[in-house]
C-alpha cells in the first residue's frame, strides 16, 4: 500500500518537471525569433544648418611661362632593313676601252709655210720704212727674215725658191696696180691685215700666190693684184735669187 502510494507521487512529479522543461525551451526560442526579426536601430541623422565650405589642399606651385613637358613617347625601335645578298654582275656585253684622242691637226697655215720659218705678222705691228697708217699704195713691202741659211747658199744657180732671209736685199715694188678695196668690202667697212705668201722670181715677178690670213670680199681682188706687180729681184751675195716671200698688207678705210 505505501509502495503504490510512492510510485504515484514520483510519476506526478516527472510529468510535471517534463512540462516545466518543455514551457522553457518554448519561451527561449519565441525570443530568440523576436530579437533576431528587430531591425537596428539607426541614430537619427544630425540636421545641418550652416553653410558648406570645402577646403581644397593647395597644388605645386609652378612660375609664370613655365609650361610642362610632354611626356616623352617611346622610341619605336628602328628594324634594320635585311639586305639583299650581292651578286656579282657580269657583263655579257664588253664596251671598248675608248681610243687615245688623235692628235690636233697641225694649222693650215704652219704646214703650208715650211718654206719660211718665221712667225706671221699682227695687225698693228709696224714695218721699217712703212707707212704708219698701212698705206696699200706705199711700194715697201713687209718681209720676214730668217737666219741660219748654209755658207755656201751663193753657190746655187738661183733657180731653187728659197725662204727669204737675213742678208737678202728686200724687195721694191717697180709697178703694178694699186690695192683697192672692192665694194663690198667699202659697204662692209672691212679693216684688218691680209697675209699672204707668194714667190718672187729672179726677174722680179710675182707666182704661186696663197692666202695665210684673208679679209671678207678682198682676198681674191688682193690676190690678183700682186699677181700682176713686178719688184725688185732679191738678192744674196750679189746674185738674184728666187725667195718665198711673206706679204703683210694692212687695210684701212679713210676716217
Amino acid at each position: 500500500m505505501f509502495k503504490s502510494v510512492i510510485e504515484r507521487q514520483r510519476a506526478g512529479r516527472l510529468g510535471l518537471g517534463l512540462w516545466w522543461s518543455v514551457a522553457i525551451h518554448a519561451g527561449l526560442f519565441g525570443a530568440v525569433l523576436v530579437i533576431s526579426a528587430r531591425p537596428a536601430d539607426v541614430p537619427p541623422e544630425a540636421e545641418f544648418n550652416g553653410p558648406l565650405v570645402l577646403k581644397l589642399a593647395p597644388g605645386p606651385q609652378v612660375a609664370k611661362g613655365y609650361t610642362a613637358p610632354a611626356p616623352a613617347q617611346a622610341k619605336q625601335a628602328v628594324q634594320p632593313k635585311p639586305r639583299k645578298p650581292r651578286r656579282d654582275v657580269i657583263p655579257t656585253q664588253i664596251q671598248p676601252l675608248p681610243a687615245d684622242p688623235q692628235p690636233a691637226q697641225p694649222d693650215p697655215v704652219d704646214t703650208t709655210s715650211n718654206t719660211n720659218n718665221a712667225p706671221v705678222g699682227e695687225p698693228g705691228e709696224g714695218v721699217a720704212g712703212g707707212h704708219p697708217d698701212g698705206d696699200p699704195n706705199s711700194n715697201v713691202i713687209s718681209g720676214t727674215l730668217i737666219t741660219g741659211l748654209p755658207s755656201d747658199f751663193g753657190a746655187g744657180t738661183g733657180e731653187d725658191v728659197v725662204p727669204f732671209g737675213g742678208g737678202m736685199t728686200p724687195p721694191v715694188l717697180m709697178e703694178g696696180p694699186p690695192l683697192e678695196y672692192t665694194d663690198q668690202a667699202r659697204v662692209a667697212r672691212v679693216e684688218g691685215t691680209f697675209i699672204a705668201k707668194c714667190v718672187i722670181t729672179r726677174e722680179g715677178l710675182v707666182r704661186d700666190c696663197r692666202v695665210i690670213k684673208g679679209l671678207a670680199h678682198m682676198n681674191d681682188e688682193t690676190l690678183n693684184s700682186l699677181h700682176h706687180r713686178r719688184y725688185t729681184p732679191v738678192t744674196f751675195q750679189g746674185r738674184a735669187t728666187s725667195v718665198s716671200y711673206v706679204f703683210t698688207l694692212r687695210f684701212k678705210l679713210p676716217r
